[in-house]
């Protein structure tokens, strides 16, 4: 039987240290983007031809970027999930601590590798880059690799703690997992059924635990290798683990973000916040359908086997439905003539629908064989990521925060706010359009120097980026007046 309720704040206040864990999980991360941010804007402003940089620190700050941009979108991300379970499941403060530690540690090994070490072989970091750059030395490829395994291993103990509370709570990973709900009849007496915040916190642990082992096997062969104890590692293998950690976690971060949706939405709408069966169902598909399309990453490396490239373009067009028809639709069903209250908050869950949506046609072209051959070298896939994360994640994310600190701290929203946030909108629309026309025309990304003809493309986006650090900063300004009462409301002592 369900004990949960869609009244009330979607974040537990009665155990305010974790409520305070959580705060700094998101604040660390929403700090971290904002650096990563601005080295977004460096790129394009290079591109554009108006601030050069060498091709050297291009590819360095290109590597920063993507790293740390992941990274702290996930951070914060974790943030939010561990303030809504903190409504119904017993957390450790100590285990939730513990990840935050080893997970930061990752910032100033990324910060030694790409600055110090100058490493600038990109996140993938794959062969034969790590050891042998021609600007870099073996230290460097080794730290980046260290930043990697940092971040693994602050992912997994958040995930096995999460994992082990949610299935104690729910009596059973079955229970846990809404397999009651999935396989009752009309017969059966109720089902237990657990949130949909609790469902996708195991779920999504569950695929933190698969992905952090898969890296731990590529990374103990890699600092093997560094270490002289092995020869090499077969590059295929290194590729396909590598891709398999890097993918899931900038995946499993959408899916943690999506979860923030399910808590939050209901506060506007009064509707939603029950686990259906429907629901049920896709977060359990979602376990297999993030770790398994990977392998569409690796169509141009013709020594793959056949049989990964098809599970590979199987699975990426398989989410498809589940996202559209359930989370979408589902949720904008919930909107539909509900009265919602529009508010910041709302405002950006309904861009983030928009910017998923978008961002996921480009991605399940992208990973048709036929499609993939013309535009997986191009910008076509930044478009589809950035959309996915500016239009997708953020928004989401952001737009928790920006409730937490706000119900927090009593302190409402400036009604001029909502503008701001119409305005992030569109002009992520606008920056996430350029990329796509980019890739269009098979601009290729990863490229230092541009050719004078695409300048213009580089040129057009920047106004928009230019549009998008300002509404964050006038959101930011809002959000602000309110923090110090929100951090002094998570204290243990009241």
């Amino acid at each position: 039987m369900s004990d949960h309720s869609i009244d009330g704040p979607a974040y537990g206040s009665e155990n305010r240290p974790i409520l305070r864990i959580a705060l700094v999980y998101m604040l660390t991360g929403f700090v971290i983007f904002l650096i990563m941010g601005i080295l977004g804007l460096i790129m394009r402003l290079d591109h554009a031809g108006w601030w050069v940089i060498s091709p050297n620190w291009f590819y360095r700050i290109m590597t920063l970027h993507g790293a740390g941009m992941v990274a702290s979108l996930l951070m914060a991300a974790l943030g939010g999930i561990i303030a809504i379970l903190n409504r119904t499941v017993k957390l450790s403060a100590r285990w939730l601590w513990s990840a935050y530690v080893v997970y930061s540690l990752s910032v100033p090994f990324l910060l030694y590798a790409v600055l110090i070490g100058g490493f600038s072989g990109g996140w993938t970091a794959l062969d034969p880059l790590p050891y042998h750059g021609m600007t870099w030395s073996k230290s460097a490829g080794v730290m980046m690799y260290v930043t990697f395994l940092a971040v693994g291993v602050g992912f997994l103990i958040y995930c096995v703690h999460v994992f082990d509370a949610v299935r104690r709570k729910a009596g059973g990973v079955r229970r846990a997992l809404a397999w009651e709900v999935i396989f009752s009849r009309k017969s059966d007496a109720q089902p237990y059924e657990p949130e949909v915040a609790e469902l996708a916190a195991i779920a999504t642990a569950i695929i933190g635990i698969v992905t952090v082992i898969g890296g731990v096997l590529v990374l103990v062969p890699l600092f093997a290798e560094a270490a002289g104890l092995v020869k090499s590692v077969n590059p295929l293998y290194s590729k396909n683990f590598i891709m398999l950690f890097g993918h899931s976690i900038a995946n499993v971060t959408i899916y943690i973000a999506v979860a923030l949706v399910y808590g939050l939405l209901p506060v506007y709408t009064k509707r939603g916040g029950h686990t259906t069966k429907f629901v049920a169902l896709a977060w359990n598909f979602t376990i297999i359908l993030v770790l398994t399309p990977p392998p569409h990453h690796l169509y141009q490396d013709f020594a793959q086997p056949l049989g990964l490239a098809i599970i590979g373009q199987v699975a990426s067009w398989s989410i498809a439905p589940s996202v559209l028809l359930l989370t979408i639709l589902g949720n904008l069903s919930y909107i539909y003539r509900s009265g919602m209250r529009w508010a910041v908050p709302s405002v950006m869950i309904a861009l983030g629908f928009w910017g998923w949506v978008f961002g996921g046609i480009g991605g399940t072209i992208d990973s048709a064989i036929p499609a993939n051959q013309l535009l997986h070298n191009t910008l076509w896939v930044p478009a589809h990521f950035h959309a996915y994360y500016l239009l997708g994640v953020t928004t989401f994310v952001w737009g928790y925060l920006f409730y937490l600190i706000s119900d927090l701290s009593g302190v409402r929203e400036k009604a001029s706010t909502k503008i701001a946030a119409w305005l992030y909108g569109i002009a992520g629309a606008g920056f996430l359009l350029v990329f796509f026309f980019s890739g269009a025309d098979s601009i290729p990304r990863r490229y230092a120097v541009h050719l004078p003809e695409w300048n213009l493309y580089a040129a057009i986006a920047v106004p928009f980026v230019l549009l998008t650090i300002v509404s964050l900063l006038w959101i930011i300004a809002d959000m602000i007046r309110g923090l110090r009462s929100a951090w002094r409301n998570t204290s243990a002592v009241k």
